[in-house]
């Protein structure tokens, strides 16, 4: 990362307009943050663990969700 690149981190909202009372969700940028290598890094080193022993538990969108759901159909579980 090119030290021009290098922001600080800063966050800002995005309203739920679905939810009652149309609360905030808060977004943190950090893709040209000082710590955006580190958390890369980690990412790399840990995806892994996470891929093996929680991934099975873990629903990562639509699809993922219709595959497992397509999944437990084919093991007999609906």
């Amino acid at each position: 990362m090119a030290k021009n690149k290098i922001e600080l981190a800063y966050m800002y909202f995005l309203p739920k307009p679905h939810k009652k009372g149309t609360p905030l969700r808060p977004i943190i940028n950090t893709i040209h943050a000082v710590t955006a290598r580190i958390s890369k890094f980690l990412d790399q080193k840990l995806r892994p663990l996470f891929d093996r022993y929680v991934r099975s538990t873990t629903i990562v969108d639509g699809v993922d969700l219709l595959h497992q759901i397509d999944q437990y159909i084919q093991k007999g579980y609906f």
